[in-house]
């Protein structure tokens, strides 16, 4: 069998190289690039876009579009990145209260080390979001080894009696689970099936006359439709179901004029816009017509 040979450029009598000879030679075979140095370029041209663009290649990473790019590029390319030093070194949280350190870093769920590009950030803020008092999250890279978690937790507002059963409730209306209501026991007790989702309404409407908001011990809200309000242990205000800011202003203007809270009563209807229903607590005992004025019994009529 006849080998081939690539011909040599032939030279000419001076010694120089033939050019047409040399363009007609076939190019030398080159050796195939290994995956990490194909990985490598691939990151080192991604990083050095980012680098060479500033701000733009700053927008690369926070938005997400470098580390998608990684990830679809593969493992081997976020690995290179954390051995470059972009690798999870600290977490650092803001915003948190009654959520313990260790939820929180049990939600994010990154080990040390981990490539800072490969990480999930929309599967951390679902956890920390499923989290009983957090109702919102924001997660940011912070180059090179930081991670930024910003929660938002839930206020509470009032507590929910409900089969002789209080539980907690945050200004949205969600039950916030809790196994210590001890530190919440000054707040107002709502009674209700639907109490919880109009409570914030209620205690907006009760701002507005902090005088009496502050008197406030319960609120029970009746037919699904309007509340009744009590006071103290032994007075409660009917409110009615339409304008029900017109009924507790006019509440607020009978207490400075006459201070009818404090009077004997025990129920002050204000579901008649015209006109307001007192029912005395204690209404006085019917006179005996046999008993004496003077300490003598009187004469019965015969």
């Amino acid at each position: 069998m006849r080998r081939l040979e690539a011909p040599v450029p032939r030279r000419t009598a001076g010694g120089r190289s033939n050019p047409v000879a040399a363009r007609n030679a076939p190019p030398p075979r080159k050796r195939p690039r290994s995956a990490a140095e194909r990985w490598a370029i691939r990151f080192g041209i991604a990083f050095g876009i980012c680098a060479a663009l500033g701000g733009a290649g700053l927008w690369s990473i926070q938005s997400g579009w470098l580390p998608e790019r990684l990830a679809w590029a593969g493992d081997g390319a976020l690995d290179l990145s954390a051995r470059a030093g972009l690798n999870l070194q600290t977490v650092e949280v803001r915003g948190r209260g009654e959520t313990r350190q260790a939820d929180i870093l049990g939600a994010i769920n990154a080990a040390r080390g981990a490539p800072l590009l490969g990480l999930d950030i929309d599967a951390m803020r679902e956890r920390l979001t499923a989290l009983p008092w957090i109702v919102s999250a924001e997660i940011e890279r912070h180059y090179p080894d930081r991670l930024l978690v910003t929660v938002k937790e839930a206020e509470p507002l009032a507590l929910w009696q409900r089969n002789q059963t209080l539980f907690l409730v945050s200004r949205a209306g969600k039950v916030i689970e809790t196994a210590d209501l001890s530190k919440y026991a000054k707040l107002l007790v709502i009674v209700g099936d639907k109490a919880p989702e109009r409570a914030e309404a209620l205690f907006d409407l009760l701002a507005q006359q902090p005088e009496l908001r502050d008197r406030v011990t319960a609120a029970v809200y009746v037919g699904k439709r309007r509340w009744n309000l009590r006071f103290g242990k032994d007075l409660d205000v009917k409110l009615p179901e339409e304008a029900p800011e017109y009924a507790w202003r006019r509440l607020a203007q009978l207490q400075r004029q006459y201070g009818v809270l404090d009077k004997d009563v025990s129920v002050i209807d204000l579901r008649l816009p015209d006109q307001v229903v007192l029912r005395q607590a204690h209404p006085p005992a019917a006179e005996d017509e046999t008993a004496p004025a003077n300490g003598k019994p009187k004469d019965k009529a015969t």
